[in-house]
C-alpha cells in the first residue's frame, strides 16, 4: 500500500524518515495535496503544534508523531496529556517503548530504528586527552531551570580541574548556561542543529540530559552524564522552557527513573574515575545503549509500521492458548533470562500452559531475534519449550488491556503499570495451574 505522506520537519530530524518511507514506494506530498498521513514531531500543546495536527485531521489524514530528540520522552508524566488527536508514535528504540507503556500512554507505539545519525563501533581509550562538555541548552527563550543550571556549573568547575583539553559546546551565553570563561579552554557556540564536529573529537563526552549525549553513545563515543544535584534532595521536574514558567513535579517518575539511569554520571565518583570507567569499557552501558539507541532505521520495518498504524489495524490479535496462560515482556526476559528458566522449570510442553511473550512496538523479526536471543542467554534447549506464542505489532493501552484479559499471571519483575500490572505475579502463584 502507497501512501501519500506530509512531513512537519524539525531541524532536519525527519529526513533519514521521510528518506526512508520515500525509497520503500510511499510519496512525499506539500501544498495543497491531501496526505493520507501527516509525519510531526510533537503533539505539545504550544506553539501552533495541535492547530497543524487539527487541520491535517479534519483533512482526513492520520497522524504519527516520529522522535522530536533523542532523549526519552516522559513530558506527558506531568507537563502534559498526550493529544486524542494523534494516531501513533514512531519511536527509535524498545526502551522508549517501554517508560511510555510505564506512563500509559494510550496511543500505538512503534519501534521503527534509530534515525538521528550513524552509529559506530565503541572507541574505547586509556588515555584520556581532549573532554568535550555540552551542558543542558537553555530553550529557545534562553531559559533554564535551576536545577540544571547547578549541575552545568558544578560538573564544569569539575572538569576545568582535569588534566584534560577542556572544549564547551554551548547554545546560548555562557552566563544562560550557569558557566563562565576559563582561559584555556575551548568555547564552541553551538545551535540547536545536529552537530558532530567537536564530539568526533573527543575521548570523552560529558553532557547535560538531552539528545547530544545520545548521539555521542550512538556514534560510539565514550559519555558520561553531568547529572549533579541528587534527585532524592530534589526530584527532576519538568517544564516547557516558557519565560516565568513554574516547572512541574513528574507524578510517576518511580516507575521508570532507574529504568532511564545511566550507568555513568558525575555523582558516581572522582571525575578522573567515572571518565576512564566511562571510556574503558562499553559493556556496563550495553543494556542502555540497547533500550535507547536500538538497531539502525530500517526502511521495510518502518514502512510496514506507518502502514499497520495508518490502516488501523486490530491491536491484539491473541492466538489461542491453552488453560493457563502466562504473559511476560520481552525485552525484559532479555536481560534477565533467569526469569525465563524459571518459568521452564514449573512449565514443559506436556503442561496446559502458554506462555506470551510481549514486545511493545516490535515488528515480527525483532521479535523473533529478541526471543531467541533470550533463549541463548537463559541456557535453554529448545525441547524445553512449552507452547509459546509472540506478540508483535505496535504497543498501546488497548493491548495492555487485551493481555490482561487473557492472562492469568505476569512473569516480570517491572513496575506493575496499566491493567496488567493488576494481573498476580507468577512467583507468587501456589503452583497450581
Amino acid at each position: 500500500m502507497s501512501l501519500k505522506i506530509a512531513v512537519k520537519d524539525h531541524l532536519g530530524k525527519s529526513l533519514p524518515i521521510a528518506s526512508a518511507l520515500q525509497r520503500a514506494g510511499h510519496r512525499l506530498v506539500g501544498g495543497d495535496a491531501v496526505p493520507d498521513v501527516l509525519l510531526i514531531d510533537t503533539d505539545v500543546p504550544i506553539l501552533g503544534y495541535r492547530d497543524l495536527i487539527d487541520r491535517y485531521k479534519d483533512m482526513g489524514a492520520k497522524v504519527l508523531l516520529y522522535p522530536h530528540g533523542a532523549n526519552i520522552a516522559t513530558s506527558y508524566d506531568g507537563l502534559y496529556e498526550p493529544y486524542e488527536r494523534v494516531d501513533g508514535n514512531l519511536v527509535s528504540a524498545p526502551g522508549h517503548a517501554e517508560v511510555l507503556r510505564r506512563l500509559e500512554y494510550p496511543m500505538p507505539t512503534a519501534v521503527v530504528g534509530w534515525s538521528l545519525c550513524e552509529q559506530a563501533p565503541f572507541r574505547a581509550t586509556d588515555e584520556i586527552r581532549h573532554v568535550v562538555f555540552a551542558p543542558t541548552h537553555p530553550s529557545g527563550w534562553g531559559t533554564l531551570p535551576d536545577d540544571a543550571r547547578e549541575a552545568s556549573a558544578e560538573t564544569y568547575a569539575r572538569l576545568v580541574e582535569g588534566p584534560w583539553q577542556l572544549t564547551v559546546r554551548h547554545i546560548g551565553t555562557l552566563e544562560q548556561n550557569g558557566l563562565w570563561h576559563v582561559d584555556g579552554v575551548n568555547y564552541v557556540q553551538g545551535n540547536f542543529r545536529m552537530a558532530f564536529d567537536e564530539m568526533d573529537t573527543a575521548d570523552v563526552v560529558v553532557a547535560g540530559d538531552g539528545t547530544y549525549p545520545m548521539l555521542a553513545i550512538a556514534r560510539g563515543i565514550p559519555t558520561v552524564l553531568s547529572m549533579t544535584i541528587s534527585e532524592e534532595e530534589r526530584p527532576s521536574q519538568l517544564a516547557f522552557g516558557l519565560p516565568g514558567e513554574t516547572a512541574v513535579e513528574r507524578r510517576n517518575y518511580d516507575r521508570y527513573r532507574d529504568y532511564m539511569r545511566y550507568p555513568f554520571d558525575m555523582t558516581c565518583g572522582p571525575v578522573d574515575e567515572v571518565l576512564h570507567a566511562a571510556a574503558r569499557s562499553e559493556e556496563p552501558i550495553l543494556d542502555y545503549k540497547r533500550r535507547f539507541i536500538g538497531e539502525p532505521l530500517d526502511v521495510q520495518r518502518i514502512s510496514l509500521a506507518v502502514q499497520r498504524l495508518v490502516a488501523g489495524e486490530p491491536p491484539a490479535a491473541i492466538d489461542e492458548t491453552r488453560g493457563f496462560t502466562v504473559t511476560a515482556l520481552a525485552d525484559e526476559l532479555r536481560e534477565r533470562p533467569e526469569l525465563l528458566r524459571t518459568y521452564v522449570e514449573r512449565f514443559g510442553p506436556q503442561d496446559d500452559a502458554s506462555l506470551i511473550l510481549w514486545g511493545p512496538g516490535l515488528e515480527e523479526d525483532a521479535l523473533l531475534a529478541l526471543a531467541q536471543d533470550t533463549i541463548v542467554a537463559a541456557g535453554i534447549d529448545d525441547a524445553q519449550l512449552g507452547d509459546v506464542l509472540l506478540l508483535p505489532g505496535p504497543g498501546s493501552a488497548a493491548v495492555d488491556a487485551a493481555l490482561a484479559e487473557r492472562s492469568d499471571a505476569l512473569l516480570s519483575d517491572w513496575p506493575a503499570v496499566g491493567r496488567l500490572g493488576a494481573v498476580p505475579r507468577y512467583e507468587a502463584l501456589p503452583l497450581a495451574a
